[in-house]
C-alpha cells in the first residue's frame, strides 16, 4: 500500500519540548503571587463543593479521515463533589496523610473513576501479515481511580490504571463490530497484535490556573500549564505543556483534557463556574494546547514485557499540539478538539497522526 511521505516532525517535537519547559519554569516562578491575589478574592464555593461531573470522551481519527495509528479511544470518567469528610479520622484520614502532594487541609478534594478501551493499528489493514516495521495492531481496556486535591489555582491528581493490553482488551472484537455496523473496510490483522499482559500505571499531573478571568468579570482569558509523570509496564514518561483558553464566562476548572492517563473530567472549584452559577449559565470559549512527554516505556510500540511480540523503535520524544472550541449550556459542557501528534516511532511514514476528540459532560 502506498502512502505520501510528509517530512517528518521529529526536530519540532524537540525544538516544543524546549519551550514547553521553559513556559512551565515561567509559570512557576509567576505564580505564587498570582495565587495570593486571586485567592484573597472573595468568591463562594458552597454550589461548586456540591457538584459532581460526569464526562464521556470520544476520540477517533475519522475526524482527520484517516484509519491508522491512534485510532480510537473511549473513556467514561466519574469526579465526585468535593468530599468534606474526608481525611477527618480513621483510615481515611491515614490515607491522606500518605498522599504526596494532594493532602493539603484547606482544598477541595473529590474521588475519580473511569473506564476507558484505546485501540491502535498500523497503516496498512488490508494484509494479515502486518508489516513488521509498522505500528502492532494493539488494545488497552482499563479502570482508572483518582484522588484529586484542588483550589482555585491548582490542582493535583494521583490515579491508578488497572487494565489489559491484548485479545482480552476486546478492541480488535470492538473495532471489527463497529465497522461492520457502518459498512467501513475491516482491518485483517487483529490476530497479530500484542499478547494479553495485565497493565499497571501509577500516574502523578499538577495543573495551576493563571489569569482566571484577566479581562473583566465575563469576558476573560487564563493559562494552564501542567507537569506530571506515568509510571507502569504500560507507560512511562515525564510530561508537561499548557493550555490557553479565550471566552465568555470561562469555566473555573483546570482545561479541556484527552481521554489520557490523570484525564478524568473537572468540577467547578468556586461558584462562579456558569455551571453551577445563578446569575450566568452560558459559556463559549476557544483554547489551544501543546503536551511533550519524554518516554521511557511505551508497551504499544515496544512490544509485550515478557514475550516476544510484534514492536517498533519508538521515539523517545512525542508531542501534541491541539486547538479547539467549548460551549456550556447550563449543567451540560461540550467540547471539541483537534489534535495532531509528532512521528511516535522511527520507522513512522506517510501521514502524521491526526485524530479528533469530543467529550461531553454533566454537572449535576
Amino acid at each position: 500500500m502506498n502512502t505520501p511521505h510528509l517530512p517528518s516532525l521529529r526536530p519540532a517535537a524537540a525544538k516544543t519540548l524546549r519551550l514547553l519547559a521553559t513556559l512551565s519554569i515561567g509559570a512557576l516562578a509567576a505564580s505564587s503571587a498570582l495565587f495570593s491575589e486571586t485567592t484573597d478574592s472573595p468568591v463562594l464555593t458552597d454550589h461548586a463543593r456540591s457538584t459532581p461531573v460526569f464526562t464521556v470522551y470520544f476520540e477517533n481519527d475519522v475526524f482527520s479521515n484517516s484509519d491508522f495509528h491512534y485510532s480510537n479511544g473511549v473513556k467514561l470518567s466519574w469526579l465526585s463533589a468535593d468530599l468534606v469528610d474526608w481525611g477527618q479520622t480513621g483510615w481515611r484520614q491515614t490515607i491522606i496523610d500518605a498522599l504526596p502532594f494532594v493532602n493539603r487541609s484547606d482544598a477541595q478534594k473529590n474521588f475519580g473513576l473511569s473506564l476507558g478501551q484505546h485501540m491502535y493499528t498500523p497503516i496498512d489493514q488490508e494484509t494479515y501479515t502486518p508489516d513488521p516495521t509498522d505500528r502492532p495492531y494493539a488494545g488497552w481496556t482499563y479502570l482508572e481511580f483518582a484522588f484529586v486535591s484542588k483550589t482555585r489555582t491548582v490542582s493535583d491528581t494521583i490515579s491508578l490504571q488497572l487494565g489489559i493490553v491484548g485479545p482480552h482488551s476486546l478492541a480488535g472484537k470492538t473495532q471489527t463490530t463497529v465497522h461492520k455496523w457502518i459498512g467501513s473496510a475491516r482491518a485483517h490483522g487483529w490476530d497479530s497484535q500484542l499478547h494479553d499482559e495485565a497493565g499497571v500505571n501509577l500516574i502523578y499531573e499538577r495543573r495551576w490556573r493563571l489569569f482566571a478571568r484577566a479581562l473583566s468579570q465575563r469576558v476573560g482569558v487564563d493559562f494552564i500549564p501542567h507537569v506530571g509523570a506515568s509510571l507502569g509496564n504500560v507507560q512511562t514518561y515525564a510530561n508537561g505543556g499548557g493550555t490557553v483558553r479565550l471566552g465568555l464566562n470561562l469555566p473555573s476548572d483546570f482545561g479541556v483534557q484527552l481521554a489520557r492517563a490523570g484525564s478524568i473530567g473537572g468540577t467547578p472549584t468556586d461558584d462562579l463556574d456558569p455551571r453551577v452559577s445563578l446569575t450566568h449559565n452560558f459559556s463559549v470559549f476557544v483554547f489551544g494546547a501543546a503536551d511533550g512527554r519524554a518516554i521511557a516505556r511505551n508497551l504499544f510500540l515496544d512490544g509485550n514485557t515478557f514475550r516476544d511480540s510484534p514492536s517498533v523503535d519508538k521515539e523517545p520524544f512525542v508531542a501534541d499540539f491541539s486547538y479547539g472550541v467549548g460551549l456550556i449550556a447550563g449543567r451540560w459542557q461540550f467540547t471539541y478538539t483537534q489534535v495532531r501528534r509528532t512521528c511516535e516511532f522511527k520507522t513512522q511514514t506517510g501521514p502524521a497522526t491526526d485524530f479528533g476528540s469530543c467529550s461531553v459532560s454533566c454537572a449535576f
